[in-house]
Formats: structure tokens, C-alpha cells, sequence
């Protein structure tokens, strides 16, 4: 799924424009305070504007490829429940298809659920679309109507623009949720969401952020092309669609975009006052706007692909032309990012110290980092090939002094059981001494339960502390509140080990 800093809305709210004026633009409110609400409490973090979906959206039919960009586009989704709602199944194919980007994950830590009155929510979730996007979720929906009338929504404002308590209540329990999210989702810089170290993509096209455009063609081809162009967001590219007022505005869109996709098959030409017709006007323009040849990719839509052009029709214009078309599959993966380069060693270190108190401990902890490094980059998308393994190696801190440097860590662990706060100090300031200057690896210290028995978040010495339990050293594991940290602790590593392969394969 799409990181935050790749989206250009940060949540997309779904709702009947009815419902909004029927309330007095009670979603329109909301969307207003939880802006403001997420600005406050995320200071310094970029946040996109928040998208409205209804604003001018009928009540049915097929998604436009504009909507759909918005919603590839969004990092969340809130759908707001009233009565029209209820009666439209436009916002139904809207969740669908953030459905079909995100999956169940999405629906599990992007979805929230408003409910502005009891009877509308309770027939939107008991219909049949719903059970089927949600066959066994246990995804909860917020009440924000009253108590006393289960029909009418809380006021969002008492006078004088003063939000109501009524309001308060279930508004913070639904944005106190999503700041921890956006947290989570945007690590400081030193650990930035592994989707950092992807290889770049194989094409100039897919390398920029222009994005592609697909040119127009006979109504025929349209779900077909738009089934190509989703493939293409679900890359994480950019994709929209020209209709045929773009000839008056001599092709603008074509302006800011990085690649051209004509679709074609064999159907005759759509314009008869231009030579070769809709996809010569096309390939001419994109190439006036000094756009390359190379950044133009002709769609072979036939059913036959590999039979002979019909006369006179799309086809016989590529052939003629000297052009070579692609099928659906063969042009998706001519924007497919390529690979990481292999390297040749894969090793990641991580010391752990040992020392005369838990000499035997690094072994097993090291095991369990493992098993979370591998659970944190098994989903790598792309994968890296080869991947990364980690490797836990012991640090002997009683041989410390003889060290001459811990160059090759890519992380450092250290214990803290039964030496006190004063000797963890000592430990960490002899280890730094050993690390290179600003590139040093990133270090944790491991509070082990027992022998220590503290409950509460240990401050630390410049090095974050997480708990581990360790009654049996067989089963040594961080403590359920601080796996998060220990991931992004592994994030770190993960990064220093990729500016160490940038700096190699420089040198």
C-alpha cells in the first residue's frame, strides 16, 4: 500500500452531498475539524488535503477514472452514513474500489466508519454489498447521532463556533486513532518507510512523477484500457484518461506527463479531417510537445492480437507506421520496477552484547530480532533479490578496549539486566567511542524483565530502551507495546545498511 509522502489526499471521504445539506454541511464540518485537529496534533508533518467525494458525484453508475485516481491517490477513507447514503450505491462502489487497491488490510487500518443516524447505518451494513466487501470483518462503525434522536446527527458547533461535547467525544476517539496511524506511518528520516530502498523503475516513464496518460478511443476499448491503467496504479504510477475536448485545448494534458498509451484495435479511424485519424492526431501532438518517441506505447487491444491488421482499421495504422504494440501484460511490465542490483555480500550484523551476567542471552535474542527482521522485509515490494539476512553476532563488552572500530555493525543492541544505570552509561559511551563518526550504526538497549522489573517507558541515554521479557531464554521477545519501536529500530538498520552499499558500490 501507498506510504503517506506518496499521497496526494490524506484521507478520502465518501458520502451523499444530500446528506451534507440536509445537516446543515455537517460533513463538510467535520472534514474542517479534523484538518485542523490533525494539523495540531502532527506538528511538522506534511499532511495532503483531505478529499470530498460527493461534492458534485451522482448517485450512480461507473466510477469516472478521475474519481478513481482520487482514490488510488488517498491514504484513508472515511465514509460518513446518513439516509441518502443508504439509498445510493455510488459511495458502495467507491469503498469497492478502495477495496480492490488496499485489500482487507486497507479495510483493517485505513477505513473509518461515520454514522450520522442509527437506521441508515444499520441497513447500509446488514445490505448484501456490504457483507460481501465485508465478509468477516469487525469493523466498527462510530455513532456521532443522539442519544435521544438516533436519527439526527450531534451538532458539530455550539454557538459562537465552539465544538460540542457531544461531538468531542466520538470525533477525538476517531482522529486519536488515525494520529497514531500517520505516526506510524511517517518515521523520522533516519527511518523512513523501507519502500525507500525499492530499486528504481525500468522506465523514464515510471521514474518520474508525471505520471501516464491514455489517449482516447472508440467507447469499445474503455474498460478494457481502464482494467490496464489500474494495473498501472497498483505500481504506484499515475494514470488518467484524454476524452476528445482535449483537441481544442491543443492536448494540454500532455504537457506535464512523462508517457502517452494509445489503444487501438481494429477499429477504423474516429477523425476523418486528420490523416490516420484519432491516433495519428495523437502520436503528432505528443511529439510536438517535444516528447520522445521512446515515451509512447502503443496498446494492442485486439482479440487476436497476433493476427493480421484489418484494412483501414487501428491496427493496420500502428503496422504501417512501423510501430510495435504491446498487449495488456507486456506493457504493464514495461512500467514494473526492475530489480535491485545483486550483491555480493548479504550479511546484516547485529552485535548484541555479552558479558559475564548474561553471557548465553545474545544467542536467543538475536534469534527473536531475526524472526522479526524477517517478518518486517518478507513483504518488500519489490522484493529485494537476493534478500537481506540478519546475522547476530555477540559483543564481548569486557574486550571492548581491544576493538579497533565496529565498522561492519549495522546495528548495536545492549543488554541492561543486572549492571546498574551508572554501568549502562559507561557501557555506551565505550561502544560509541568504537562506532564511526556520523554514520555510526544505530544502537537499542534491551531491558531485560527479569531481572529488571520496571513496567513504565525507561528513559534512556541518548539509545531508546525497549522491554524484553526474559523468564525463559528460549522465548525472549520485546513486550507487545514496543514492537513498533523495534521495527523501526530495524528500519534504521535496514537503511544504514543501504547507505552502506550505495557508498561501496561508489567507491
Amino acid at each position: 500500500m501507498k506510504t503517506l509522502s506518496d499521497c496526494e489526499f490524506t484521507a478520502f471521504i465518501s458520502y451523499a452531498h444530500d446528506d451534507d445539506v440536509a445537516w446543515f454541511n455537517w460533513v463538510s464540518d467535520f472534514r474542517a475539524e479534523l484538518e485542523r485537529g490533525l494539523s495540531a496534533r502532527l506538528r511538522g508533518l506534511r499532511l495532503p488535503r483531505m478529499h470530498l467525494s460527493g461534492s458534485n458525484g451522482p448517485v450512480s453508475g461507473l466510477l469516472s477514472e478521475e474519481l478513481k485516481e482520487r482514490v488510488a491517490a488517498s491514504y484513508a477513507m472515511i465514509i460518513v452514513v446518513h439516509d441518502n447514503y443508504a439509498q445510493s450505491d455510488w459511495c458502495l462502489k467507491e469503498l469497492e474500489y478502495f477495496k480492490s487497491l488496499f485489500g482487507d488490510e486497507g479495510f483493517r487500518d485505513r477505513l473509518y466508519i461515520v454514522a450520522m443516524g442509527e437506521t441508515a447505518i444499520r441497513q447500509v451494513t446488514s445490505s448484501e454489498a456490504w457483507r460481501r466487501l465485508l465478509p468477516t470483518s469487525d469493523q466498527l462503525w462510530i455513532p456521532f447521532f443522539e442519544q435521544g434522536d438516533k436519527e439526527r446527527p450531534v451538532s458539530v458547533y455550539l454557538d459562537r463556533g465552539l465544538v460540542a461535547q457531544e461531538f468531542r467525544e466520538p470525533f477525538e476517539r476517531l482522529r486519536e486513532d488515525f494520529v497514531r496511524k500517520l505516526r506510524r506511518a511517517s518515521p523520522p528520516p533516519a527511518a523512513a518507510p523501507i519502500i525507500v530502498a525499492a530499486a528504481p523503475p525500468a522506465t523514464d516513464a515510471a521514474r518520474r512523477n508525471g505520471g501516464v496518460v491514455f489517449g482516447f478511443a472508440p467507447p469499445g476499448l474503455t474498460p478494457a484500457a481502464s482494467a490496464v491503467a489500474d494495473q498501472l496504479r497498483a505500481l504506484g504510477l499515475s494514470a488518467r484518461f484524454l476524452n476528445t475536448d482535449a483537441v481544442f485545448s491543443d492536448f494540454r494534458d500532455f504537457a506535464d506527463a512523462d508517457a502517452l498509451v494509445l489503444p487501438f484495435d481494429d477499429s477504423p479511424a474516429l477523425m476523418s479531417f486528420y490523416p490516420g485519424g484519432h491516433l495519428a492526431l495523437q502520436r503528432d501532438s505528443w511529439l510536438k510537445k517535444g516528447k520522445s518517441a521512446e515515451s509512447l506505447y502503443w496498446l494492442d487491444l485486439r482479440p487476436a492480437p497476433a493476427g493480421s491488421p484489418a484494412p483501414n482499421g487501428g491496427a493496420a495504422f500502428v503496422a504501417a507506421s512501423g510501430a510495435a504494440g504491446l498487449g495488456p501484460d507486456a506493457l504493464v511490465n514495461a512500467f514494473r520496477p526492475a530489480p535491485p542490483p545483486a550483491l555480493a555480500e548479504q550479511g546484516v550484523h547485529l552485535y548484541i552484547e555479552s558479558n559475564r551476567n548474561e553471557r548465553t542471552l545474545w544467542s536467543p535474542l538475536g534469534e527473536q530480532i531475526r524472526r522479526k527482521w524477517d517478518e518486517v522485509f518478507e513483504h518488500l515490494d519489490p522484493p529485494r533479490v537476493p534478500p537481506l539476512y540478519l546475522r547476530a553476532r555477540g559483543l564481548p563488552v569486557e574486550q571492548i578496549d581491544s576493538f579497533t572500530g565496529l565498522d561492519d555493525a549495522d546495528g548495536v543492541v545492549l543488554l541492561w539486566g543486572k549492571k546498574t544505570a551508572d554501568a549502562l552509561v559507561a557501557q555506551i559511551h565505550k561502544v560509541e567511542g568504537k562506532l564511526p563518526g556520523r554514520d555510526g550504526a544505530p544502537g537499542i538497549v534491551a531491558y531485560l524483565m527479569p531481572p529488571q522489573q520496571g513496567t513504565e517507558p525507561i528513559p534512556a541515554w541518548g539509545w531508546q530502551v525497549l522491554r524484553f521479557r526474559a523468564d525463559d531464554e528460549d522465548t525472549i521477545d520485546v513486550v507487545d507495546e514496543e514492537r513498533d519501536d523495534l521495527k523501526r529500530f530495524l528500519q534504521k538498520v535496514f537503511e544504514r545498511r543501504r547507505r552502506r552499499d550505495v557508498a561501496i558500490a561508489r567507491a
